[in-house]
């Protein structure tokens, strides 16, 4: 018997009436229960033994359909899209042409593999989207995922450090940075236990690369009026609060742009008192209980 779990991530958004988000509906590969946030959907535990098991197997993998992606994985990308909507309002009367907006705008995920988040980028429409990557071996993997997806041809994909990375001269301004930073990853703990084991002199490594590459993006690539969305997989405040606190600190030129309740369903428990995301294993009710840790922080160059 297998004992997995995955949560998967779709092009499409459902409603309701499209799939019952507040029980379970059967299908071939066991128990499927839709997200709140409409286009993640979780096949819980208890497949049978055989192919099923195997994620290139399920229905629609090979079709490049979805992904697998956390459901704390997607929030940076879903921040950072809502985010620009937000400014897209406001600069534009509440016009919600967010298509033809969305085509004019080169959004960067830093630090992109294995293509999770790019992939939710490419699929908001937005007319450029560079991935950046330092690790050969990931790029691969990342170049492999968007082929399945039928999205490389879409992406410009960079291998090199985030730090050494800048837009080309002839590239758009960039409008959005999705900078989800090297950490220690102690918020998979409860999938991979091995990250607890990090000592301090890991992650003190790891805090300087987070203020490099920080400060780098909003220094050499975001544009004024752009946003930065900052995110880590870490339960440490000192990789995720305490980073944008001494961010914001030392540089008079970006703020927060704060979540607001009722922006992403699900996750309004989730939004700390300097509108920040937070997110905590066992915190959040029903299908979000079981969610990674992760912290996501939303800031507009000034």
């Amino acid at each position: 018997r297998k004992e997995i779990e995955e949560i998967i991530n779709t092009f499409t958004t459902y409603t309701n009436s499209s799939c019952d988000s507040g029980g379970d509906s059967k299908n071939d590969n066991g128990s499927v229960t839709l997200l709140p946030t409409g286009s993640s959907i979780r096949i819980e535990k208890g497949q049978e033994s055989g192919d099923s098991g195997i994620i290139s197997n399920w229905p629609f993998y090979h079709e490049g359909k979805w992904w697998v992606q956390d459901i704390s994985a997607t929030l940076p990308a879903i921040g950072l899209i809502n985010g620009l909507k937000t400014l897209n309002n406001q600069n534009n009367k509440m016009d919600h042409d967010y298509v033809d907006y969305f085509s004019k705008l080169h959004i960067v995920d830093m630090c992109a593999a294995p293509g999770g988040k790019t992939s939710q980028l490419l699929a908001a429409g937005f007319g450029k989207v560079t991935a950046v990557e330092v690790s050969q071996r990931r790029c691969k993997r990342l170049q492999e995922n968007l082929h399945r997806l039928d999205l490389e041809e879409r992406c410009d994909i960079v291998l090199s450090p985030g730090q050494d990375y800048t837009p080309k001269l002839n590239d758009k301004k960039v409008s959005g940075i999705l900078l989800d930073v090297p950490c220690s990853a102690t918020g998979t703990g409860n999938r991979r236990p091995d990250v607890l084991r990090k000592d301090s002199n890991d992650v003190e490594g790891l805090l300087q690369i987070q203020e490099i590459l920080v400060n780098h993006c909003l220094d050499n690539i975001l544009e004024k009026g752009g946003i930065l969305c900052y995110a880590t997989c870490s339960l440490l405040k000192i990789e995720s609060e305490d980073q944008i606190k001494k961010l914001l600190t030392n540089r008079n030129d970006v703020e927060t742009l704060p979540f607001t309740h009722g922006e992403i369903p699900g996750f309004d428990d989730a939004i700390d008192e300097s509108g920040w995301l937070r997110l905590k294993p066992g915190v959040l009710d029903g299908q979000l209980k079981s969610c990674d840790g992760f912290f996501v922080a939303r800031l507009i160059k000034k």
